[in-house]
């Protein structure tokens, strides 16, 4: 797949070139997109309040840290990988963190910042400054939006299309889709206003066509092109989908393996559901203890 960098758009403007947007990139740095303040665990913090957090406020992943200094992250993933092998998890989040963690500095590139991003489990990078303090995170949400604005065009260069998101309904909640030929900024506007990971490709039949994630987006905005790119030239169409009657303990395990957050579920190769890392986790909070 060819990489899609985010050109700037003004109002009132042509769209800029996608040259001048990698240069944009360039001159952005941690400071200009970071979430200022930490949400975080403290690593003497019960791992059931760590994983609480995770699900209630919809994180892949966390820093940890201990008197304000960072020691570690967690993650759903690594959670679910726990409680996959126990019954039953109890103790402090220090017994289960991982400490060796990416970071960046308050004054690294946007570009240094996407890459390290796109390869992170944790969904997030914390930042220092001075490679010592923690002042602040990254979120990948964070760059989507910055990146979207650049790719949005000018309210008279924008025209309508039938590749809106298509609602249906599924068990307790309302399934978003994109269609291939949905433009990326759009499809970004989608990721960041609905606080998702992913989005699942079909056509009007709902046939799965394939699946765009955070990291394809980051993935494609760290080179320049065409400005129009679409969703359909930047998805991932090898995609991972089980049968609506597929055991949870498989769905879990592949999940745990293969490192993606969400997976297609579907009947005779129609979408008819989503299944997320998260909705897993929660179904497993018990084993957590406080």
């Amino acid at each position: 797949m060819d990489p899609c960098g985010c050109p700037q758009a003004m109002p009132g403007r042509q769209s800029a070139g996608p040259t001048v947007v990698y240069h944009f990139a360039e001159k952005l740095t941690a400071k200009d997109v970071m979430e200022y303040g930490v949400v975080g665990v403290e690593n003497t913090e019960s791992v059931h309040r760590a994983v609480s957090l995770l699900l209630e406020m919809g994180l892949t992943g966390l820093p940890v840290t201990s008197r304000g200094r960072l020691v570690g992250a967690i993650s759903q993933r690594r959670m679910l990988r726990l409680v996959r092998k126990q019954e039953c998890v109890s103790g402090r989040v220090a017994d289960y963190m991982a400490e060796e963690v990416v970071t960046v500095d308050v004054d690294d590139p946007l570009p240094t910042v996407s890459t390290r991003l796109a390869r992170s489990e944790f969904g997030c990078v914390p930042v220092l400054l001075r490679q010592r303090t923690l002042i602040g995170t990254v979120t990948r949400r964070d760059l989507i939006r910055v990146y979207a604005e650049r790719l949005r065009p000018a309210p008279l260069d924008r025209h309508p299309h039938n590749s809106r998101p298509s609602p249906e309904n599924t068990p307790g909640q309302s399934l978003l889709t994109l269609r291939p030929d949905t433009p990326l900024w759009e499809a970004m506007d989608l990721f960041v206003q609905h606080n998702v990971t992913g989005l699942v490709v079909v056509d009007e039949r709902m046939t799965l066509l394939g699946i765009i994630t955070e990291r394809d987006l980051l993935q494609h905005c760290l080179h320049p092109c065409s400005p129009t790119r679409t969703v359909g030239s930047c998805m991932t169409t090898d995609v991972v989908a089980f049968d609506h009657k597929t055991d949870l303990d498989q769905i879990c395990d592949c999940m745990i393996e293969r490192d993606f957050d969400q997976a297609p579920m579907t009947e005779q190769g129609r979408l008819v559901g989503l299944i997320r890392r998260s909705d897993i986790l929660r179904s497993r909070m018990a084993a957590f203890k406080p």
